[in-house]
Order: C-alpha cells, then structure tokens, then sequence
C-alpha cells in the first residue's frame, strides 16, 4: 500500500483530523485496505445519521470520511446556521457531501446543482442512502449568468470546470440555467458555491436572489481562479452588501475579515442574525467531539 505523501500531509494538517491523527489515520487504513485495495465500494457514516458511499476515484468521498469535515470551518458554519425549514442552494454539489450534511443533520431543504454526468450517479446514491430525496432536489444543470450551452470539461473529478472560447480540451457540452430561475421565485437562507472559479459569472444570474435579505449567507471558492472568466466573486458580492468572515466553529465565532481567503470564503450580509443562529444551534459530533 503506498498512500501520497500529499494525502498525508492534508489529514495530519487538518484542522479538526489533525487533533484526532490516530482515528483519521485509522479511517485512511480502513478504506486502503478493507475498500479501496480489494476495488468495493464501501458505505460509512459521515456526521450524525449520515452515511457516504465510498468508491475507489472519488476523492472527494474519501477525503470526508479521512478528516469527517473536508472544509471545517465552512461545513460547521452550514450545520450551525441552518435549521428545519430553511433552504439552501448548494451549487457545484459534486457528491453531496453539503447537501448530506445540511438536509441529513441539520434537516434543511436543499437545491443541489451538478452539471458533471460522470458525477451524478454518485450524487444521487448518497442521497439515495440517506432517504433524503424529500429534502433534495437535484439540478443536472450548469448555471451562468443566462440561460444557453456551455462546454464543461470531462474526467476532472471534481474540477471540471466551463471551457472558455477558444480552449482545446475534452469537454461536454451541458445546458445552463440562472440562479433566479433554478429557485422559481424562493430565496435560499445560505448559498455554497464551488464552481473552480466561474463563481462571479453565476452571480451575475443571480440579480433578484442577491437583492433579497433573506439570503443571509455564502460560502463562496475563492481560490484566486475566477479572474479567468473575468471577475473575481469578491466585488460583486460587495456590492450587494455581503462581507467576508472568519468562522470557528468550536468558539462558534464569527470574525471579519480583511479580504477574501482560500480555498473558500464566508460572506455574510447579516452578521447579528447569522451569530444568534450559531451560538443557539445543537451540537454534532465528528471524531467524539462535539461542536
């Protein structure tokens, strides 16, 4: 078994695993041995009642099962802020792993949005294991600033992203909706958006959602990539009064920031309500520690 050293380096580096390195590397044995190396799939819990459905090339899978939350500090954000009853738009949904933890713990209905054919099953599965399609609805779609096509890479995993004119690559072409129009008219509570830097082009189709008060929240990728579309998301959402923030979840504790971070940045328009809704959610337990 040889397991990267760049694998390593993210588990043992991570904010919440790192502070549990035996039992993530543990989990890490358990798939490259009892899954990943005898080529099954294999089902695990994820955070609460969920569970994953692990299978050899999805990284995106394994890597929540090693350190039980991928983004910390943004997926304890999302299971703090949301209650029953409160929707959430989670665009670029890949897997599911969001929307599991936002439908399947927190009990929020989700729009999930994943254009990748190749990812779609694998989205669909998870929901399926966790009995959560009353909850979720899934768009096949690619989002833009205005309906049409757009060619998408293939065989990226997780970071296929829009092809821009002119780009040679293998790629699929997929049909393309707006944030206003995929919510017919309902404003989600919290927005996630992981779309490899095509994030300020879906917000640009996002004019009465934006506009809306009842969208409290984003968390946006901002890696530093969207300026090859030709705007970073920064500006736009300032425009629309969002700011950014620092959370941490075991303070619960919201904190401006300067500017955008990376990979991901929480934006926040009402910063008073977001820090009631935190400091007031029930705890979950990842690892045998509860945030």
């Amino acid at each position: 078994m040889r397991v990267p050293f760049r694998l390593l380096r993210f588990i043992l580096g991570h904010e919440l695993a790192g502070r549990h390195r035996a039992a993530a590397l543990g989990r890490l044995l358990r798939w490259q041995i009892g899954g990943r190396a005898a080529g099954l799939p294999m089902v695990v819990p994820l955070v609460g009642p969920t569970r994953l459905l692990l299978r050899r090339g999805l990284s995106s899978a394994t890597a929540a099962w090693y350190v039980g939350l991928t983004d910390y500090r943004e997926m304890g954000f999302c299971l703090h802020l949301l209650r029953p009853g409160d929707l959430m738009g989670d665009i670029g949904a890949n897997i599911g792993v969001y929307a599991l933890l936002a439908a399947g713990v927190a009990g929020a209905e989700v729009v999930a949005v994943e254009p990748a054919a190749a990812t779609l099953p694998h989205l669909h599965d998870n929901i399926r294991l966790n009995d959560l399609a009353a909850l979720v609805t899934i768009l096949p779609v690619a989002m833009g600033e205005a309906p049409g096509r757009l060619r998408l890479t293939a065989g990226r995993g997780a970071a296929n992203r829009v092809l821009r004119a002119g780009e040679a690559e293998a790629a699929v072409e997929v049909a393309v909706t707006t944030l206003d129009a995929a919510f017919a008219g309902r404003t989600p509570l919290l927005l996630k958006l992981d779309v490899e830097g095509f994030e300020a082009r879906i917000l640009a189709g996002g004019a009465r959602i934006l506009a809306d008060p009842a969208l409290r929240a984003l968390i946006v990728e901002t890696a530093g990539h969207g300026s090859r579309y030709g705007e970073e998301p920064d500006a736009p959402l300032r425009r629309h009064g969002f700011a950014p923030f620092d959370y941490d979840p075991r303070r619960r504790a919201l904190t401006p920031r300067a500017g955008p971070g990376a990979p991901n940045t929480l934006y926040l328009r009402d910063a008073a309500f977001c820090a009631a809704r935190v400091a007031e959610a029930p705890a979950f337990e990842v690892f045998g520690e509860r945030l």
